[in-house]
């Protein structure tokens, strides 16, 4: 019987529609990864490489891990096990529960933060380095063309093209059936369960406020509206909208402000006469973007919203 193949439609770096194909690994491919994985290990032991248990001890010495990121990582951690039994238990108005999740999500970004450097300490471990020799042999011997073929016909060219994103995107959905990873990861935490569940999140898990707009929430509190480039915009009675800065002034759509320009004075209070030479600078430019450049049209992005206002609700 034949094994089930798994397509995986991509891209190459120039943009071209790529399809490729991957299979698991059967036993044959499972031994030769073992065998790269054995053979990075010694190499890397021989290199000077550390043991992953040592890594701890390590970082303690290097001064990237100490007792007060210890207790801030615990801190954390503490925070969001808080959070979670509040969320299921439940009993508390809505606001206070979106408020509950909103923060959350920021203590699962330090956590995130704390953790980074450990992380990619950890790949210059001996066995780090190990696994990782491992998983490119797999992802080599695991991709295939429409043929059924192997797609790479050597390691080398293996090696110069596993930065395609086609190769890329293979990878992950390989990793995702060899380790269980969930893709949907992120839209499973509590958290964003609770906030797509009562419509306080889209379907990307971006806030949003009861009118469905999208929205940007500061480490203050303070919400904001934002567009789907994430910059701050705002509404006029008409409903349209327009672009602004953090604390709520218009803004043109190169973020530049809106203002009219008026003479500098002298200490006497009179208006000071503008510098020829950047008189006619500013004519000499008026010039060539009339003659040689067409005038740029400036589009607003118009979203209805009801009732029409400025500021977030």
């Amino acid at each position: 019987m034949a094994k089930k193949r798994h397509e995986v439609e991509s891209t190459t770096s120039k943009g071209d529609k790529k399809i490729i194909f991957f299979q698991l690994p059967d036993t044959k491919i499972s031994k030769e990864g073992q065998l790269a994985y054995n053979k990075a290990f010694r190499e890397a032991l021989q290199s000077g490489a550390i043991l992953r248990q040592k890594l701890n001890q390590v970082m303690v010495d290097q001064g990237i891990w100490d007792e007060g990121k210890e207790e801030e990582y615990n801190a954390v951690l503490e925070k969001i096990s808080e959070g979670e039994k509040t969320l299921g238990k439940g009993g508390i108005s809505l606001s206070e529960a979106r408020s509950v999740a909103i923060e959350m999500r920021k203590h699962r970004a330090e956590f995130r933060s704390l953790i980074s450097e450990r992380s990619s300490m950890d790949g210059n471990t001996a066995e780090g380095q190990a696994d990782n020799e491992r998983f490119s042999h797999l992802v080599y011997a695991c991709l295939l063309d429409k043929q059924g073929k192997k797609l790479f016909s050597s390691r080398e060219q293996y090696e110069t093209l596993a930065a395609e994103p086609y190769v890329i995107d293979a990878a992950g959905q390989l990793a995702e059936k060899l380790y269980g990873l969930d893709p949907n990861y992120e839209s499973s935490l509590p958290e964003n369960k609770f906030l797509q569940s009562y419509s306080l999140s889209d379907d990307k898990l971006r806030l949003v406020n009861k009118d469905g707009h999208l929205i940007d929430v500061d480490g203050d509190g303070n919400e904001r509206l934002i567009d789907e480039d994430s910059r701050y915009i705002a509404y006029d009675d008409k409903g349209e909208s327009y672009y602004i800065d953090v604390d709520g002034k218009k803004v043109s759509e190169e973020g530049e402000y809106e203002v009219s320009f008026s003479p500098f004075l002298d200490d006497s209070g009179k208006p000071v006469e503008v510098p020829k030479g950047e008189e006619e600078d500013d004519d000499d430019d008026e010039v060539v973007e009339a003659e040689d450049k067409p005038k740029p049209k400036t589009q607003k992005k118009t979203t209805k919203r009801s009732p029409a206002k400025a500021q977030t609700e």
